[in-house]
């Protein structure tokens, strides 16, 4: 018998939607599981934030308050909306002899569209480490050494003088840490040295010294100085509102004029190395014994002519990351450069 046109006709029309209805019912799977993997994508980001800023708060009370530092990472993840009340889990673990503190945050993301598989809920969750230490090699510093003996960090603003003739009449002298030259200093004095060094006080560093500078560079240093003052944001240019006071006597650095961290327009606040003492005559090895902080308070060209100069700054330990410019090494007190960073 032949097939009528009509019944071919009819039974293709039929084969056709059992395809797409196969095909739509695939098709809204996939979409269902896009839309419930972004939702648990998304749900993963916002806890792995959490847990880094956690990590990070409780790190900076490290080493001197293990307890604060628990309650200072609890207190952040629960601002950041970690509620263990409605089934989120929080893990905190202080490692005093690491000086670490590691967060676990985790929660349950239900799935909407999965559902329709059978498919209720699923645990996510988020690791974080941060751990505080001192510089190992750090770069971007203030190519200048201030003698340990001139360090005070309760006297307030302190002048600091270099005298080109005679180091002894001094307690901050250059050194030549990206090179020799008073092009080379003066550029090291605007924008921190490009060349890392490593500090006595770090077991693992293995040259703890820099090259002085020879000559008269009064002229480089001031026109570095001057670089310096005339280009820092009058929003950035006092004590207090750059560096903020914490509990442990050391301070933190105010986000919007905080130099480490894309803030170009505050040059006020650097990181100097601290040296054993001024050789007399040609160029010498000092050692660098650790790294503290100083901000620049006043200067004045005029005191900066001849043969010497003299600035004046206010020495600060901070607690900080200057981004890549710093290795993280041990924990050292002695040193006035505390950095929290995340390991993990």
């Amino acid at each position: 018998m032949r097939n009528l046109p009509g019944a071919t006709q009819r039974g293709e029309r039929g084969q056709a939607l059992v395809i797409f209805v196969l095909a739509a019912a695939v098709l809204f799977g996939f979409t269902a599981m896009a839309v419930d993997v972004g939702l648990i994508l998304h749900e993963r980001r916002e806890l792995q934030n959490t847990a880094d800023a956690a990590a990070l708060a409780g790190a900076t009370e490290l080493p001197d308050s293990p307890g604060a530092a628990y309650d200072k990472a609890q207190e952040w993840a629960i601002a950041n909306g970690i509620d263990t009340a409605t089934g989120d889990q929080l893990d905190i673990t202080v490692d005093s002899v690491d000086n670490s503190v590691t967060v676990r945050v985790e929660r349950e993301q239900g799935f909407i569209f999965g559902r329709v598989l059978g498919l209720v809920s699923t645990q996510v969750h988020a690791d974080s480490t941060a751990r505080v230490g001192s510089p190992l090699n750090l770069s971007g510093v203030l190519p200048f050494g201030v003698l340990e003996s001139a360090i005070d960090y309760d006297s307030g603003p302190t002048t600091f003088k270099y005298d080109a003739t005679n180091p002894s009449n001094g307690n901050f002298g250059p050194l030549a840490v990206d090179g020799t030259g008073s092009n080379i200093l003066q550029d090291s004095i605007k924008y921190g040295t490009d060349t890392g060094v490593c500090a006595q006080s770090q077991p693992a560093c293995q040259d703890p010294t820099a090259d002085t500078q020879t000559g008269n560079v009064v002229s480089a240093t001031r026109n570095g100085f001057n670089y310096r003052f005339n280009n820092t944001s009058t929003d950035c240019d006092s004590f207090d509102e750059v560096l903020v006071s914490d509990s442990n006597g050391a301070y933190r650095i105010n986000g919007t004029c905080n130099p480490f961290v894309g803030a170009p327009e505050s040059l006020r606040l650097v990181l100097i190395p601290v040296i054993d003492s001024f050789p007399d005559g040609s160029s010498q090895p000092v050692t660098i014994k650790y790294f503290t902080a100083l901000y620049l308070d006043t200067f004045s060209a005029g005191k900066c002519s001849g043969n010497s100069c003299e600035i004046s700054g206010t020495l600060v330990k901070i607690v900080a990351d200057p981004a890549n410019d710093a290795t993280l090494g041990v924990y050292d007190p002695i040193n006035g450069v505390k950095l929290v960073r995340l390991v993990e």
